[in-house]
């Protein structure tokens, strides 16, 4: 800062200045004084210390004169008593004269000197004459005797002297010491009066500089307050003063303008009032004591009814009572006072909500907002019209709920339609292909064997279909759960690698994810990874596939597969991600498809939370690549989980369960340990195959729907372990998903079309020796008679019902082995057959096979899940079955080790 500036900074901060210096030179003072009285104090110690020393050297010296008239007398006695206790008593008293000696020595070593050498010389004289006198030689004791008491006396002469010195020294130091406090007391109270005398008139001094200045300024404000005229303004100047001058002039003329602008407010009100009572909504405002400070003509005409009453000043209380007394507004069901109570409640809470409510046979909108001071201002607005449109609109919405609910009860029964007769055509081309073969008709086994791919390629094609139209009709679901992407990327390839293999491909997998989770739809990612990488696998012979998965920037996960096949033009591309559209039509020609694996794809990816693209040239390949987020927020579930436990040990045959509902481990369980098995119970997946490695179990029990990790992958890694791939595994489920049940090679779960060798092998697991008597339950007549047909061969007595109400009236009769029942039937579907047999207890150990076309939706899957009781693949009461099987692979297995 430069003088210039600095001198400018002090003209316009006087009073930070003046105070400061005050405040400089009182801090000075206060600190001259303390320093003062500090060096005084310390002084004042010293002299304090000294004395204390000295007095303690004459405590010394005159415990050392005491200590050697001690030691005298006891000498003496013993050359008079010659007693051995007068010899120990002296010389205790010597040692401690000896100590007093030494304490003195620092201080004077020629005196202390001298004490030592004549007490040593009296101690001997005395014990020359105690020995004299012990020999008889009494002469000769005297002598040493009288040699002795000389010696004492100059001794005793010495310490007097001594002690004599030290008191004197001690009352010299002691006389300083007092004189010194004296002075430092008067020093300290001379300085306190100089400084409070020098800070009184420096601080008046300060005070008149500034209060004298403040005085003028008050009253010009006092008299501008007043509304005086004042011309007696304080001066200008470029100190605070001068600026506080400048300050009232501004306020001067800031009421001069503020009278002005006064004037022009009252004139914009009258404006505004005009405009109020233009709106055609009515308008009221209520000021912070509840009173009415304004309305407009068309607020009175919607109040029409109590029109006399309204004036300006009515509190809201009495217009709500007038208002009651007409009954607008008022639901039939709430009391008067009631409801002005709450009215005037929602008055006072008033946040800007919309209410609707009958006023003198219309409908208003009303809306109320708190004003910044406090008030309430309410709108009235007619909304007759909309009303109607409204209705109008709602009509039209209850008219497009009804549709897609029509067309969700269509998509249903197209379901069960479509695969029904599936179900016969492929399972009687099945059988017919067996008896062909047993009666050697070689040249229709070929052609059976087209009816049945035929039959399940149609099937496939159905499956896509309804999967696009679930998702066109937003019944789609997703099933969120958080899990690691490695795993999933192991998986996928390890199932993909047959097809990549098929055309001599390579499959190439890159990732740099470690560790990383990801929340979403599991089975869906992985069909979306096995759409893409089929699609490359099918259209590439000879080539290298890669799979790529790493973070993006953003935290999110980029999924990339190229091929090196046949490309795409841009025109092709364009029709690349419409249902039934492939590139053109010689794709469809030589490689096959349907086209609608990329359009169901891209459905899923963007339920996920992603997007999908392609970049592709003719000859060169195409590369997929798509992204989804990290989470991906599931909707509320009921979850139970827990630590695997392990069942009481012993020497039973050990059967490992694994499910991640704890309800469901502990059922499985009690019905385990009643069978007589030891069950091995695992909340999820990793823990159920370190279980299994610890301790290969005899058979496991696996639930498929778990978070984290499902039991699809569980099977795929046991039957890739060596140890663990002829464990037999019973799978637990309510999901239909047979492409991945045959691939695992899950048992006791049936889908339509059932193949005949799997139906009957299920159902020979599951009765065993018993009675081969079994209960069709169907309503589609080609179903139960290709059931019929099957078992029949099979040595089955067959029973049938066309529906749930039918088979519970058979049931009252005679109860079957088993049961094979659909999910969708007139009158009592399966779903009803299945609680009312929960209600006979005779009949809930009945095993029941669900064999269904239906697509369940996550409401019944969750029932199913519920009721796993009543459903051979989960609950108590199916355990007939699940136990049979698992005897039956448990008595297979040592005869397979045999």
């Amino acid at each position: 800062m430069s003088r210039g500036s600095l001198r400018d900074w002090f003209a316009g901060n006087t009073i930070p200045f003046r105070v400061g210096a005050l405040s400089a030179v009182l801090l000075c003072a206060v600190a001259i004084g303390t320093a003062f009285m500090v060096y005084d104090l310390s002084r004042n110690q010293s002299r304090v210390e000294d004395a204390n020393t000295e007095f303690h050297r004459l405590r010394t010296a005159a415990e050392a004169e005491q200590n050697f008239s001690e030691m005298r007398y006891w000498l003496t006695d013993l050359s008079v008593s010659l007693l051995t206790l007068s010899e120990r008593r002296a010389a205790e008293a010597q040692e401690r004269l000896e100590a007093n000696l030494e304490q003195l020595a620092s201080f004077a070593p020629a005196t202390v000197e001298d004490i030592r050498t004549g007490t040593e010389a009296y101690v001997e004289k005395a014990f020359q004459a105690a020995d004299a006198y012990t020999d008889g030689n009494r002469v000769l004791g005297n002598t040493f005797l009288a040699q002795a008491r000389t010696d004492s006396d100059a001794v005793s002469a010495a310490l007097q002297k001594l002690v004599a010195d030290l008191a004197a020294e001690a009352d010299r130091t002691n006389r300083l010491a007092s004189e010194e406090a004296d002075a430092a007391v008067t020093r300290a109270v001379t300085a306190s009066i100089v400084s409070v005398i020098i800070g009184t008139i420096l601080t008046l001094w300060v005070l008149r500089r500034i209060l004298v200045p403040l005085g003028a300024v008050n009253r010009a404000i006092s008299a501008l307050n007043r509304g005086e005229d004042t011309e007696e303004l304080p001066p200008e100047g470029p100190d605070e003063f001068g600026r506080m001058g400048q300050t009232v002039r501004a306020l001067k003329e800031s009421q001069d303008k503020r009278r002005q602008l006064e004037r022009e407010t009252r004139e914009k009100h009258d404006t505004l009032l005009t405009a109020i009572e233009t709106i055609p909504d009515g308008f009221a405002l209520f000021g912070p004591d509840e009173k009415l400070v304004m309305f407009n003509r068309k607020f009175r005409d919607i109040f029409a009814s109590i029109g006399e009453t309204l004036r300006i000043g009515m509190s809201c209380e009495d217009f709500l009572r007038a208002q009651m007394n007409t009954g607008d507004g008022i639901s039939g069901d709430t009391r008067d006072e009631d409801w002005v109570r709450e009215r005037l409640e929602r008055h006072r809470q008033a946040h800007g909500e919309n209410e609707t409510v009958m006023i003198n046979g219309g409908w208003v909108r009303l809306a109320k907002r708190k004003t910044s001071d406090g008030g309430v201002v309410a709108v009235y607005s007619d909304i007759n019209d909309m009303i109607e449109k409204q209705q109008e609109l709602d009509q039209a919405r209850q008219d497009a709920e009804a549709a897609t609910s029509a067309k969700s009860q269509f998509l249903a029964s197209m379901s069960h339609e479509l695969r029904t007769p599936l179900n016969a055509i492929i399972g009687y081309s099945e059988m017919l292909t067996e008896e062909a073969e047993d009666l050697g008709f070689e040249s229709a086994i070929s052609d059976l064997e087209k009816i049945l791919s035929s039959g399940r390629h149609l099937l496939s094609l159905i499956n896509d279909v309804l999967d696009l139209s679930k998702i066109e009709a937003g019944k789609m679901e997703l099933y969120v759960e958080s899990f690691a992407l490695a795993p999933l990327i192991d998986d996928v390839s390890a199932t993909v690698a047959p097809l990549i293999e098929k055309n001599a491909n390579r499959l190439v997998v890159t990732s740099d994810l470690g560790d990383a989770e990801i929340e979403t739809d599991k089975t869906k990612l992985r069909q979306n990874l096995f759409n893409l990488l089929s699609n490359a696998a099918k259209f590439t012979k000879d080539g290298t596939i890669e799979l790529a998965v790493h973070r993006t920037e953003y935290g999110d996960f980029a999924f990339s597969v190229r091929d090196e096949g046949i490309g795409m033009t841009q025109e092709q591309k364009s029709r690349l991600f419409q249902a039934f559209m492939q590139a053109d039509s010689s794709t469809t020609r030589n490689y096959g498809g349907t086209g609608l694996g990329l359009a169901i794809t891209q459905e899923f990816i963007r339920m996920m939370g992603g997007r999908i693209e392609v970049e592709t040239a003719p000859g060169k390949g195409s590369t997929f690549f798509f992204t989804l987020p990290p989470r991906l927020k599931p909707e509320p579930e009921d979850s139970q989980s827990g630590n695997a436990v392990e069942a009481e040990a012993g020497d039973l045959p050990r059967i490992l369960v694994i499910d991640d509902e704890a309800r469901a481990r502990e059922t499985l369980a009690a019905m385990l340990r009643d069978e007589g098995f030891r069950p091995a119970l695992a909340s999820n997946a990793d823990e159920g195959l370190r279980m299994a490695r610890t301790e290969p179990p005899m058979a496991v029990v696996l639930d498929v729907l778990m978070p984290e990790r499902d039991g699809w992958s569980v099977l795929r890694e046991m039957k890739a372990d060596p140890v663990l791939s002829t464990t037999p595994v019973i799978l637990v489920t309510q999901v239909t998903d047979r492409e991945m049940g045959l691939a695992f090679g899950a048992v006791d779960h049936l889908t339509k079309p059932v193949a005949q060798d799997r139906l009957i092998a299920v159902l020979n697991d599951v009765v065993g020796s018993q009675a081969r008597d079994v209960m069709i339950v169907d309503d589609d007549t080609a179903s139960r008679q290709l059931f019929r047909r099957i078992l029949a061969r099979e040595g089955w007595r067959v029973t049938e019902a066309v529906d749930g109400a039918q088979a519970m009236k058979h049931l009252a009769t005679h109860r079957p082995t088993l049961m094979l029942l659909d999910l969708m039937m007139p009158n009592l579907d399966g779903f009803e057959v299945l609680s009312e047999l929960q209600k006979h207890e005779e009949l809930r150990s009945m095993p029941v096979i669900v064999v269904t076309s239906k697509d369940l939706s996550r409401d019944e899957l969750a029932w199913l899940k519920e009721n796993a009781a009543t459903v051979v693949r989960k609950g108590a009461s199916g355990r007939a079955e699940l136990i049979s099987a698992i005897r039956r692979h448990i008595a297979a297995k040592p005869a397979e080790e045999s």
